[in-house]
């Protein structure tokens, strides 16, 4: 069965072109990705469903608090976050696809540093920098391209769980993971010549 695209998750632009925009530097795959071997984890796997799952990745230092200046650099932070994430896929899709490969994306949990008890209360607007990329990008309504809210594509809209309390490694801000979906037949083309994971 041959799956097509609803019109409002295309998009007419490359994405590397808003990623230039944005001052995304891609590295090289050995800066970017670091070797599997001795690792307990991969930092992305490919599914034959065409769902391509990321580890964590952390972005900022410091727990956040409902300072607003706390907030925003919790935004910011998000932000190195979706910008690690966006490096890391392009380096597990190369050489056999690119983002622009990329169908739409599907979930975001977003696992924000706070004191725990209920006594923080921002964690979905910390979140909201590490959605924004993935909007930037890819199109939703947070996109520094997107008129009066309206996106010119959905296929970065995702669904999205923003949770604190955490105590993160490293003592990193946030730690998001996003799930993607590509085309199934791609995605095999990947796990038959490669492997799953990268």
């Amino acid at each position: 069965m041959e799956l097509t695209l609803p019109k409002a998750w295309k998009r007419d632009w490359d994405v590397y072109e808003r990623a230039g925009e944005l001052g995304i530097d891609f590295k090289t795959k050995e800066e970017a990705i670091r070797p599997v071997k001795g690792r307990r984890i991969c930092s992305v796997a490919f599914t034959p469903s065409g769902l391509v799952f990321t580890s964590g990745s952390g972005g900022g230092r410091g727990a956040v608090t409902n300072d607003d200046e706390s907030v925003e650099e919790g935004f910011k932070a998000g932000r190195e976050a979706g910008f690690s994430h966006i490096v890391t896929l392009h380096w597990a899709l190369h050489p056999f696809a690119d983002l622009n490969d990329v169908w739409y994306c599907v979930k975001v949990l977003g696992m924000v540093n706070s004191h725990g008890g209920g006594a923080f209360t921002k964690s979905p607007r910390v979140v909201d920098g590490y959605t924004s990329v993935w909007h930037d990008l890819f199109g939703g309504p947070l996109s520094r391209w997107a008129e009066d809210g309206e996106p010119d594509s959905l296929s970065g809209w995702h669904a999205r769980s923003a949770v604190a309390g955490f105590d993160l490694p490293g003592g990193c801000s946030i730690e998001p993971e996003m799930i993607l979906q590509i085309d199934p037949n791609l995605a095999m083309k990947i796990i038959r010549e490669r492997g799953p994971h990268i």
